[in-house]
């Protein structure tokens, strides 16, 4: 197991807590026999994530529920799952919806991370009025979506709830839209390893160094972790989601 990444929540201004995590999760690991790798961080992964995470020397990644049922299902082993504190069950998230500031009608254009993302694309299908949406704009990034609500360039979006909690701390952005409710909650990002892998002691070490991990600011990193496993199933009962409008 030669690679790891934890690229999801990971941003310049809360990177080296994220490391410190992993130092955690490193020396938890060596206690139950594991040696694992030092973080591949984001800026050092490939453009198409699928690659990674498929390959066979993957020792531990988070990736989003959606890819996870679709193009992941069957070629990853699921370890278990993040919990940072939401108003959700365990292992849960949802997404926060926003919209422009100064909307004064029903939203129309859709800002949405990625077509392969379950918290800007797949929970939007379920909100109040995606019917009537007439635009949908691709932007790489719920940062990016949140810019452009900010700006006008979009009228709603779905932003990961732990990710809305990092752009309130660290985007400016943050306070030219309006909160407008949240989505139903699903399972977390799956955290994942080779398929071959025994995800057994990989729990474990999961476990306790969620327990042992005591960063000063925990919203830093998108709230206090915890260390849940969910049932693969809860993930993969989820719907696959209609593509974006061509």
């Amino acid at each position: 197991m030669n690679l790891a990444s934890l690229p999801m929540y990971w941003r310049a201004e809360n990177a080296d807590l994220w490391r410190g995590f992993w130092a955690v999760v490193q020396d938890c690991a060596a206690d139950v026999g594991i040696q694992l790798p030092d973080l591949t961080e984001p800026d050092a992964l490939p453009d198409d994530l699928s690659r990674h995470w498929t390959d066979s020397g993957l020792a531990l990644s988070m990736t989003c529920g959606l890819p996870f049922r679709s193009v992941l299902r069957d070629k990853v082993r699921y370890v278990g799952t993040l919990d940072f504190g939401l108003d959700a069950p365990d292992g849960h998230y949802y997404s926060q919806i926003i919209t422009r500031s100064d909307l004064s009608g029903p939203p129309r254009r859709l800002a949405y991370n990625s077509a392969d993302s379950q918290s800007g694309w797949a929970a939007a299908q379920e909100i109040s009025g995606f019917a009537a949406l007439t635009g949908f704009i691709p932007t790489g990034a719920h940062a990016n979506s949140l810019a452009a609500v900010a700006e006008g360039r979009a009228d709603i979006a779905c932003i990961d709830a732990v990710t809305w909690r990092l752009l309130e701390r660290f985007d400016p952005n943050a306070s030219r839209v309006t909160p407008a409710g949240r989505t139903r909650p699903t399972p977390g990002l799956p955290l994942i390893t080779a398929l071959e892998t025994d995800p057994t002691p990989l729990r474990s070490a999961l476990d306790a160094a969620t327990a042992r991990f005591s960063p000063p600011d925990p919203i830093a990193l998108g709230g206090q972790m915890r260390f849940c496993v969910l049932r693969p199933q809860d993930y993969l009962a989820e719907p696959i989601p209609a593509p974006p409008p061509p």
